[in-house]
């Protein structure tokens, strides 16, 4: 269950509240759908409408058509000996950002960016070579934390959230 190639389907995370309800009561769904959708997706780990099975088929089939759970793709992983994990995350209009994962002992710290790009204009860092480029939504944040979240154990839990406003944490 796909969306067709030629359209990029909008990402659910991305959706306010109001607009996705509308969405769901034109294809006769109840409103509790809307917290089952972002309860599978924040909760359930969900990256596929498929691993929706409580959702009736055809709505799973409705939103692929139209939407993904997540809108933002993990385009690489580079993982550290000590455990660190940096991703670089593709963004639905095909910038790049980069969070890490940071495990310790006890603790589970993820860095996120908030901006593709960098207005610092360090010599030093490549981040700011083309200037602050955008800052990036809350969905898009949000997501980051997701998919580092999805790199640990059902059984952890992020502790940490450490929010950086250059395109590159480390």
């Amino acid at each position: 269950m796909n969306a067709p190639r030629n359209v990029k389907p909008r990402g659910l995370l991305e959706l306010p509240r109001e607009e996705l309800l509308a969405w769901l009561q034109a294809h006769d769904q109840p409103p509790l759908r809307a917290r089952q959708l972002r309860r599978w997706i924040v909760v359930g780990r969900a990256t596929s409408f498929d691993q929706m099975t409580d959702l009736p088929l055809l709505l799973r089939e409705q939103l692929a058509i139209k939407f993904t759970p997540l809108a933002t793709t993990v385009d690489r992983r580079y993982s550290s000996s000590d455990g660190t994990q940096k991703l670089l995350v593709r963004l639905h209009d095909d910038q790049i950002v980069e969070c890490v994962l940071l495990p310790e002992r006890n603790r589970r710290t993820v860095c996120v960016s908030t901006q593709v790009g960098c207005g610092m204009g360090c010599v030093f860092c490549a981040s700011g070579i083309g200037g602050v480029v955008r800052n990036l939504s809350t969905a898009e944040i949000l997501e980051q934390i997701l998919h580092a979240r999805n790199l640990l154990p059902a059984h952890e839990r992020l502790t940490n959230v450490v929010v950086m406003g250059m395109g590159e944490p480390m």
